[in-house]
């Protein structure tokens, strides 16, 4: 009875893992949209970098739509990561999402440093969700 029972958790085990396998191989990726089809395929033991600020405004500009360039005012809170910062504006804290460049640029800046931006609006889709992603073109201190 005992190797039955055993038998089965393996096999419900690989059955699992075969899931993960395919929802990883066929998730909706841009990056695997674009690629060519092949009929081997590589599993990495080392996650894959996130993508830059640079590469997400890539991905999500459109050739025939530019976004409209919007200006605001506030304080500088800090870098959140390395590819989106803190700005205190008149609505709150608020993300913005920076090259690395921008990145560099506002690294040494003190918190509650006065600045004023540019910057892009963005709706995104993230799982049947809207989402607003705010991305600054340029950034000084006032």
């Amino acid at each position: 009875m005992m190797k039955k029972t055993n038998k089965t958790a393996i096999a419900m085990s690989i059955a699992v893992l075969t899931l993960a396998l395919i929802g990883t191989a066929c998730s909706n990726n841009a990056k695997n949209a674009n690629s060519s089809p092949s009929a081997s395929s590589t599993v990495s033991a080392s996650p894959s970098p996130s993508p830059s600020a640079s590469e997400v405004i890539a991905e999500t500009e459109s050739p025939d739509a530019s976004p409209e360039t919007l200006s605001g005012t506030g304080e500088y809170v800090g870098l959140q990561d390395s590819h989106s910062v803190e700005i205190t504006t008149e609505e709150g804290p608020t993300p913005f999402q920076v090259t690395p460049e921008i990145a560099e640029q506002v690294d040494p800046w003190e918190k509650g440093t006065p600045v004023k931006f540019q910057y892009t609006s963005e709706t995104l889709d993230a799982n049947g969700e809207n989402v607003e992603q705010n991305i600054i073109i340029s950034i000084e201190k006032r």
